[in-house]
């Protein structure tokens, strides 16, 4: 019996769980969400990392040379006359010496490619955040045009009713209820239309926010538009793209600079020890150093052509960055003028032309209730009422995608 009663006592906590609406996700929570836990940053954090244990091991000097052979062994000893003439045996160890700030030039050029690798991560992290935001806010959107939907399908299911319900005594046509049958119909498939809509969004955003546990939208989610500074010198600063050309032309400078290094003579030091053939002759060694020339004319020319390759290179990233920098400050310019415009036409709408429509469809409903208008009339009303409810979420839709546009050009 308690066993029973255990088991009634969890199927009914269950649906009570189930029944519950899913708790809803604050849009501010998106941002660390993704940057805590999509595997696409991670990526970059690991190569990152790559980069620092290249640049460290850039520090090390190239491994000794040992080898083992023979010198100046005759073919044949039957005419050889000195003993000095039977060779040696011959073991030798060489070590390239590098110039030290040669290794800091080649450190100082890899352990910047961990910068950049940092800042595509800070790029990719943004643009992960602003195709979340956008599909949180189509979400949000296609449902709210859902609701609307499903209250003008009331509306016609109550005029409906009342027309059939007249039609008996012949105080509705046939005609009329055939309209709003096909009405309903319509309705009832935009409304699925959003729905679909909407889940697809939840699935996009589901994507990119892993979720332990279901969570709904905010239905009254409003990006608030904030202008910002659009100058050439605060976008320079502000806009990751920029600052990622910026330092690419940096890392030009410092492989410049490793080039030079490259040039500078190099050292290399030898130490050979000889083991003669003879017991009458000695054991001897020998101590050499030598010196790498770089500026033979057989050699020079790669360094200078490399050289001149690094220039043409700094000279197109800062053409590239400057030509951004323009459109970036152009295409926020465009957007502020958007903003400002489409905020007009949903004041518009808001403040004249739907509460007049509203107003209109009420007065025919009363009348069509005292059947004193026809149902087609108050059809017409009700979905010049509807078009303009929908048009005005598309309005605020797109002047939503525009904000979070804009945010994205600043990078906030």
């Amino acid at each position: 019996m308690a066993f029973r009663l255990l088991v009634i006592f969890l199927i009914a906590t269950l649906q009570r769980l189930h029944a519950q609406p899913a708790p809803v996700l604050p849009p501010d929570s998106m941002l660390p969400r993704i940057a805590r836990s999509h595997l696409l940053l991670q990526a970059y954090t690991l190569r990152a990392q790559a980069y620092r244990l290249s640049a460290a091991a850039a520090l090390a000097w190239a491994p000794p040379v040992v080898g083992a052979g023979t010198f100046m062994i005759p073919w044949s000893a039957r005419r050889v006359y000195n003993d000095i003439a039977l060779g040696s045996s011959i073991i030798q160890a060489e070590q390239e010496i590098p110039h030290p700030a040669q290794l800091r030039s080649r450190y100082q050029y890899l352990a910047f490619q961990a910068n950049m690798e940092l800042t595509a991560k800070a790029i990719a992290l943004h643009q992960l955040h602003f195709t979340a935001r956008q599909q949180y806010i189509r979400q949000v959107m296609a449902l709210r045009k859902a609701a609307t939907l499903r209250h003008q399908e009331q509306i016609l299911s109550f005029l409906h009713q009342i027309a059939m319900a007249r039609l008996p005594y012949r105080q509705a046509q046939p005609a009329d209820v055939s309209t709003a049958v096909v009405q309903l119909s319509v309705v009832h498939n935009r409304i699925l239309s959003q729905e679909a809509l909407a889940a697809g969004c939840e699935a996009r955003l589901s994507s990119l926010l892993p979720l332990s546990v279901p969570l709904a939208t905010d239905s009254n989610y409003m990006p608030v538009f904030t202008p910002g500074h659009t100058d050439t010198a605060s976008l320079a600063l502000a806009n990751k793209r920029i600052y990622q050309l910026e330092e690419a032309i940096q890392w030009q400078y410092l492989g410049r600079k490793l080039l030079r290094w490259e040039q500078q003579p190099g050292f290399n030091i030898g130490f050979y020890q000889f083991f003669p053939v003879s017991p009458l002759v000695p054991n001897s060694f020998n101590i050499m150093a030598g010196i790498r020339i770089p500026l033979a004319p057989w050699a020079a020319g790669y360094h200078r052509r490399k050289a001149q390759a690094i220039a043409a290179n700094i000279v197109s990233l800062a053409q590239q960055r400057t030509a951004l920098l323009q459109q970036t400050q152009a295409r926020l310019t465009t957007l502020e003028h958007d903003i400002h415009i489409q905020q007009q036409r949903i004041y518009g709408i808001t403040g004249k032309i739907l509460p007049a429509l509203q107003l209109a469809l009420e007065a025919d409903i009363a009348r069509y209730q005292e059947n004193r208008l026809d149902l087609t009339t108050v059809l017409r009303s009700m979905e010049a009422v509807t078009t303009m409810e929908v048009l005005l979420h598309d309005y605020r839709q797109q002047l939503y995608e525009m904000i979070i546009t804009y945010d994205w050009l600043l990078y906030r």
